[in-house]
C-alpha cells in the first residue's frame, strides 16, 4: 500500500491479461504482476487502486495513526478471479514487516477491503535483493 503523491519509480509494461499498459512502483510488484499473468484463475487485475476516503468512516481506526485517515492511499493489486471473486494483494519486503508504520498501513488496507466484502486479502512478502518469482511469498490474514 502506498501514499498517493509520493514520488516513486514508475515501471510500465504491457499486460497481455488486461490488454493495456500497467504501472507498478517496484521491481517486486512487477515480478508479482508477471506471476499473475501466468495464473489461469486470475482473469484480470488492477494496480495502484485508490482507496476512497469516503469509505474510511466505516473502517475501525483502532491502533492506526490519526494522520493515516487524512491521506490518500492505493492498494498494490486488486485481483479479479474467473469465478467472480475479488482479491487484494499488498506487496511488502520482508524487512519492512517489523516497521510499525508498514504494519498499520497493511491493517488499514485489510480493514478497508473487508468492509467491501473482500475476504481474499493477502500480503506478498518479498526478500530484498531477490528478483523474479523466487521472491514471491504470500501470507493470508
Amino acid at each position: 500500500m502506498e501514499k498517493v503523491g509520493v514520488h516513486t519509480r514508475d515501471i510500465r509494461f504491457f499486460s497481455q491479461k488486461n490488454q493495456k499498459m500497467i504501472c507498478v512502483h517496484s521491481q517486486a510488484a512487477k515480478d508479482y504482476a508477471k506471476y499473475l499473468e501466468d495464473q489461469p484463475h486470475i482473469i484480470g487485475y488492477e494496480t495502484c487502486e485508490l482507496l476512497r476516503a469516503e469509505r474510511f468512516q466505516y473502517v475501525s481506526p483502532l491502533n492506526i495513526r490519526k494522520e493515516y485517515w487524512v491521506k490518500k492511499w492505493t492498494t498494490d493489486f486488486l485481483l479479479h478471479y474467473a469465478d467472480g471473486r475479488t482479491g487484494v494483494r499488498e506487496v511488502l519486503d520482508k524487512q519492512d514487516l517489523t516497521k510499525r508504520a508498514d504494519v498499520e498501513k497493511l491493517e488499514l488496507s485489510r480493514r478497508y477491503w473487508a468492509g467491501l466484502d473482500v475476504s481474499d486479502w493477502k500480503v506478498v512478502i518479498t526478500k530484498e535483493g531477490v528478483s523474479q518469482d523466487d521472491s514471491i511469498r504470500t501470507a493470508g490474514r
